[in-house]
């Protein structure tokens, strides 16, 4: 495991790497291994470029995002103009093509309700509402049901871990039950950890995901 110290360096110099932040607005601090962020962005898409930068980092366990984002003047706009850029994007998104999808906003922060099929088609519209300028944050509280449940669950996500090159099956446990699958065990980094959820979430009939997974930093 590498020292605080390097984990920081590692995350200023990912932070700097990363066109999508702004990283002399970014404060890091590292404590046995967990990471968190302070400072002010521009955008809120810095603000989750900037998370997402962090958590690509080997040996961090945890990130805490402290950041806060502070419009530019000319980014600024009342909640009912910027209510009309998200409905806008909300009806052009293939994501909610014949979905329900609502969005509320309050003070530049929007909050998604509704319910999909899908977890990417979740993850997608959340996506497309990060880029619209005047966004100080997205509350993202949209449900997935799948169309059918399936019985075989776990097996789905096992043969799709046991397909991906780049995580080690053989420590990740599945439980299924009904459409709620728990995972537990150990991963090499949060990278990983979000990759092997992701899997999760891509097989049929999963509505809920319970990471329990941990970094194993030996």
């Amino acid at each position: 495991m590498k020292a605080d110290a390097q984990i920081k360096q590692d995350v200023l110099n990912e932070l700097k790497w990363d066109p999508e932040v702004r990283e002399e607005y970014v404060g890091v601090t590292v404590h046995h291994g967990a990471v968190t962020l302070a400072g002010h962005v521009p955008t809120y898409r810095q603000k989750v470029a900037a998370k997402d930068a962090a958590k690509r980092v080997a040996d961090v366990k945890a990130v805490v995002d402290n950041i806060d984002v502070r419009l530019e003047i000319e980014m600024r706009m009342t909640d009912e103009g910027l209510a009309e850029r998200v409905t806008n994007v909300l009806r052009w998104n293939v994501s909610n093509q014949g979905g329900n999808i609502k969005a509320e906003v309050k003070n530049g922060v929007v909050t998604l309700t509704g319910d999909v099929h899908w977890q990417y088609q979740r993850g997608n519209v959340a996506r497309s509402i990060e880029h619209i300028i005047g966004v100080r944050n997205v509350v993202n509280l949209i449900i997935v049901k799948p169309p059918v449940s399936a019985s075989d669950v776990r097996q789905h996500i096992k043969d799709a871990l046991q397909r991906h090159a780049d995580v080690e099956a053989s420590k990740i446990n599945v439980d299924a039950l009904g459409d709620t699958v728990t995972l537990s065990g150990t991963v090499d980094s949060l990278a990983e950890m979000d990759r092997i959820e992701n899997a999760a979430w891509a097989a049929p009939g999963v509505s809920k995901v319970v990471v329990n997974l941990s970094v194993d930093l030996r």
